[in-house]
């Protein structure tokens, strides 16, 4: 019930920004295993939404990261991520880690640029760690000025 009324209060959240006459946007993302799937490549800078769902059968997350190409990203030996090794300023916020079958959103104020969406959970399988975005979690969207 509690996941219901975040849902609530974020679609709130978007329909009055975007009431507001502001050059509020939501993009949409399906995060499944293993892929993140935005709902477009490009949108207007500005209060941006992004509307997570959680279409897999696992935890995910949604990191933002601004002008960092996922192949340009530092990882661990693991495959995840080394957030704190990004350049200043580069990561934006983040999605934590959410159900299967739900859907969280969260708001940016965003300037044009090439924004890297990922999903960074790490977890383990046997004597190995599984990387999502090490398996293909990983997107870009463009932000157009």
């Amino acid at each position: 019930m509690k996941t219901l009324r975040r849902v609530a209060l974020a679609a709130g959240v978007g329909l009055i920004i975007t009431s507001c006459g502001g050059s509020g946007s939501t993009v949409d993302v399906s995060l499944f295993e293993w892929g993140v799937d935005p709902s477009t490549a490009s949108v207007a800078a500005g209060e941006i939404t992004f509307a997570a769902t959680n279409d897999g059968g696992e935890p995910h997350e949604l990191v933002i990261v601004r002008d960092v190409a996922p192949d340009a990203l530092p990882v661990d030996e693991d495959g995840r991520v080394i957030e704190d090794d990004l350049p200043e300023g580069a990561f934006i916020g983040e999605i934590e880690e959410f159900e299967a079958g739900t859907t969280e959103s969260a708001t940016f104020d965003l300037e044009a640029g090439t924004y890297t969406i990922f999903c960074n959970i790490i977890e383990e399988d046997g004597d190995e760690m599984e990387s999502h975005f090490a398996n293909g979690m990983v997107n870009t969207i463009e932000v157009t000025g």
